[in-house]
């Protein structure tokens, strides 16, 4: 069958227990089956009631150090967390009902407004999908889905005006709480995508693109560099494509006798029309050469005798912000030969 680009889970994670291991297993899955899975944290996970209390001053760092979220911190260094995407906070997801807004033409309704939990909130990780089908329906790429614009803006909004009781125009913006960029940093290096609200506007942006991983600091700033980039959503999304193809071209040899040598010249022909080595090119090309490098080792799997495992190592053009360092991934490949 056709393999799934990214997996939806239209839930929220908190912090116990359970929620943490269901994570894990859940990253185990999108991880073999290179398909990122996209959802959401819960107010609870941040020991919040509410993600408007998300702007009230605190050290968000330290409630994750509490001995309570040992499994938390276990799960965002295993490496199958940087297959798990957890965005926030909630987004409104239409304006209230009544004459002014949405009329109700079988019978007079006013939904009740008068308090922000009584609008309806849903999951920010729609939010981050649809962003993804739209870099996708542009370029065929899914990597442009961050910064205002880089691909990260969510526009069109439900924006909701009332008069306060001092008679002023008041307004709900569209996300639960508006987050500074300070603040969305700091989520960021927690392992969350926060989607921040544009003030004066009906738009929202996702400015970064951090996975729940945590990346690992090495003695050496390019395999720091390298580990921090491979947690990145967007090159998450975009070897895991390649790993897709990869598979599907293997699974097709299924039955031909192909030495290793032969699978590796197969591979790199393959992945060598999608590189391309002019950095000035513009966006358009570039989306359909999206590779600066690409290389493919082939090995012999000594837990699979028969088996192949691809390594491969990218250097995609899009929003690339460290250009000396390149992407790998691990596929297995089925056997070429039928046993």
């Amino acid at each position: 069958g056709s393999p799934y680009s990214a997996l939806m889970a239209d839930f929220e994670f908190g912090r116990l227990p359970r929620d943490v291991s269901m994570l894990q297993k859940l990253s185990n899955v999108a991880a073999a089956a290179h398909a990122p899975l996209i959802t959401a944290a819960a107010p609870g996970l941040f020991d919040l009631q509410s993600f408007r209390d998300l702007d009230k001053p605190r050290d968000l760092a330290k409630i994750f150090e509490s001995a309570e979220l040992i499994k938390w911190r276990a799960f965002r260094e295993s490496e199958d967390s940087r297959y798990v995407a957890l965005a926030l906070p909630h987004t409104m997801m239409r304006l209230p009902y009544g004459p002014s807004t949405i009329p109700v033409t079988e019978f007079h309704f006013v939904e009740d407004a008068s308090k922000p939990e009584f609008f309806l909130w849903g999951n920010a990780a729609w939010s981050l999908a649809q962003r993804m089908t739209s870099a996708f329906a542009r370029y065929g790429w899914t990597a442009a889905i961050r910064g205002y614009e880089g691909g990260g803006m969510v526009g069109g909004l439900p924006i909701y005006t009332f008069k306060s009781d001092d008679g002023d125009i008041a307004v709900q913006i569209p996300t639960e709480v508006a987050i500074t960029d300070r603040r969305e940093k700091e989520l960021s290096d927690l392992g969350f995508i926060a989607l921040c609200y544009r003030k004066g506007s009906d738009s929202a942006t996702f400015f970064g693109g951090q996975t729940a991983n945590k990346p690992k600091v090495y003695v050496q700033d390019d395999a720091t560099a390298n580990a921090r980039l491979s947690a990145q959503l967007p090159y998450i999304l975009a070897t895991s494509r390649f790993a897709h193809y990869i598979k599907v071209i293997m699974r097709d040899k299924i039955g031909s006798f192909l030495t290793q040598g032969n699978v590796a010249e197969l591979l790199n022909n393959w992945i060598a029309q999608y590189v391309m080595l002019n950095d000035d090119a513009g966006q358009e090309l570039k989306s359909r050469y999206p590779l600066r490098e690409a290389r493919v080792d082939v090995t012999a799997d000594p837990a699979r005798p028969g088996c192949y495992r691809a390594v491969v190592f990218l250097r995609p053009h899009f929003q690339l912000e460290e250009l000396t360092v390149s992407l790998r991934l691990v596929a297995t490949l089925p056997p070429p030969a039928a046993g």
